[in-house]
């Protein structure tokens, strides 16, 4: 790779990276304090990324799901390439979409951009994606039939016209959707955020005198380039297979993946040929999507300390048989893809460890449980929602972490505002003793984590679990961890990803995967042991 020289000295474009990254940050901010929804404000799902006139990425907000990962530029590029060429966008555009092969993978993640123009000339654009509280059809998770049950596809179109807002896509969203003042505010939040990186980015350009955004995209793409090519140049040449099973519908219809990873000089690629096909329930995932989470594991192995742009994944070349279960095509349902895109780290690590195991971690508890209840609450409808995490898993050098959430980093919603929003109680919420996987390094802790409902009406549920019909698996010699469960009080059936109801009194008790272990438990320090028994991690 030969890499193009610009103008900016290493201490100059030190300084300016950083200015870019405390844009994005500050655009994230205000997305998230003048959000609407539980989902944005308490649970940090989203991601502002500041991107050059082509839709390559130059910064990329630090709180930011990993799902997000390149998805923005993608939908820029195609903007510019299908929908609205270079010089049909004018200032005061906002464009949105949440069609999921252009987008996130689904239509609850609403893409948002705007593009930046100085004196005149458009210098690049930013963007949001933010998870949507609703986007109408069957609530949101892995109950849907197909694609058309997911609600409303809103495809590439301006919501604001040179400043002006399209009142008739306002109004469609607004009486499609349940809870519309959280899913119009939130849409609006995604807006106030890109106008506050646009006028900090033209702060920074007036302070440096730029012009233009080019040159310095260019260096911090390029920089991002050279670190994560020379980090693959030190690792082994070869090719890296790994299978791994999961729960699919938790009733006995499993899913089936396999990858052959295959690193060749300062290059990488990742194919899952011999994955399943589509699966009935919506836990499909889309190439972007998939892309995503591949190319996010890759990262964390060869080069985590480099912020994301478009230059860290040139090296990096995903791949899967169109219509399987990582590359589903229309009308497979897709709501549910975040379960197969949070389990793909174990599978991407799983094929890195005979590679470079030092630079691998075992798999985590949970692929992230999502509850989602709706119903109404003080007089108004709500939607809610709330994430429940696994242990981590072990690491080369360290223990796995308690109840903490990979790959996705979305954030738990206080108990105070879950039960201040809607009728439910929680009754318990406590680390699972004995849940992690034994090694060297041990996994993170389960938890169990169960409510009721304290309300005279039901409540609409959709729950969306993982791991409890297979472990997160050890690596290197290290245990797997302990398997999840659900149950209900009153006992009755109650689907593992699926929707129902809450009724009254019923209390639902999820007792959440211990993350799995790193290396021979054999070599694990005694006084290590010690400890765990002394704080109650074990028997």
């Amino acid at each position: 790779m030969q890499v193009t020289k610009t103008k900016f000295d290493p201490i100059a474009l030190s300084i300016l990276w950083s200015r870019l990254i405390s844009i994005v940050d500050e655009a994230g901010t205000t997305l998230q304090r003048t959000s609407f929804s539980t989902v944005t404000r308490e649970s940090n799902d989203f991601a502002v990324v500041l991107m050059d006139r082509k839709g390559r990425s130059i910064a990329q907000s630090s709180v930011s799901v990993p799902s997000f990962l390149g998805v923005l530029p993608i939908l820029t590029k195609a903007l510019l390439k299908d929908y609205f060429p270079e010089n049909t966008w004018r200032e005061g555009d906002v464009v949105m979409t949440n069609d999921p092969w252009l987008c996130a993978g689904h239509k609850p993640d609403i893409g948002i951009v705007s593009p930046i123009f100085h004196k005149e000339n458009l210098i690049g654009f930013i963007g949001t994606i933010a998870h949507s509280p609703d986007m109408g059809g069957v609530l949101w998770g892995a109950g849907s039939r197909d694609l058309y049950e997911e609600g409303l596809m809103v495809p590439p179109t301006k919501l604001i016209s040179a400043g002006k807002p399209n009142h008739t896509l306002f109004s469609i969203l607004e009486h499609n959707v349940r809870a519309a003042d959280q899913t119009i505010g939130d849409i609006r939040a995604q807006i106030a955020a890109n106008d506050q990186g646009i006028r900090s980015l033209m702060k920074l350009m007036q302070e440096n005198d730029l012009t233009d955004l080019q040159d310095l995209a260019d260096a911090v793409i390029n920089a991002s380039e050279k670190a994560m090519r020379e980090a693959l140049l030190a690792a082994p040449d070869g090719s890296y297979s790994y299978e791994y099973d999961t729960d699919g519908d938790g009733l006995g219809n499993g899913c089936h993946f396999e990858i052959t990873i295959n690193i060749k000089g300062d290059e990488i690629h990742a194919d899952y040929t011999g994955t399943s096909g589509a699966h009935p329930l919506s836990i499909n995932a889309v190439l972007n999507y998939t892309f995503a989470y591949t190319a996010y594991p890759i990262k964390c192995t060869f080069s985590p300390d480099v912020p994301n742009n478009d230059g860290s994944f040139y090296p990096i070349k995903v791949t899967a048989p169109k219509g399987c279960l990582v590359n589903a095509q229309k009308p497979s349902p897709l709501g549910a893809r975040n379960i197969t895109g949070n389990m793909l780290h174990s599978v991407v690590f799983g094929a890195l460890a005979k590679a470079v195991p030092e630079q691998v971690q075992a798999d985590c508890g949970s692929a992230c449980w999502c509850i989602v209840l709706n119903g109404e609450h003080k007089g108004k409808e709500f939607v809610e929602y709330f994430f429940l995490n696994g242990g981590y898993g072990a690491r080369p050098n360290m223990d796995g972490e308690h109840v903490l959430s990979f790959p996705t980093n979305v954030a738990n919603v206080p108990i105070e505002v879950l039960e201040t929003d809607v009728a439910v109680r929680v009754t318990e919420k406590s680390l699972l003793k004995d849940s992690a996987g034994e090694g060297k390094f041990r996994g993170g802790l389960g938890q169990r984590f169960s409510f009721v409902n304290v309300g005279e009406k039901p409540l609409n549920i959709s729950l969306l679990t993982e791991k409890t019909q297979t472990p997160a698996k050890g690596i290197l010699e290290g245990k797997d961890g302990q398997m999840g469960s659900i149950q209900i009080i009153p006992e009755r059936e109650f689907p593992p990803k699926g929707l129902d109801k809450l009724f009254p009194g019923e209390e639902l008790i999820l007792t959440l995967p211990g993350g799995a272990g790193y290396g021979s438990p054999a070599d694990r320090d005694k006084a290590a042991i010690a400890e765990d028994k002394i704080l109650g991690y074990i028997s």
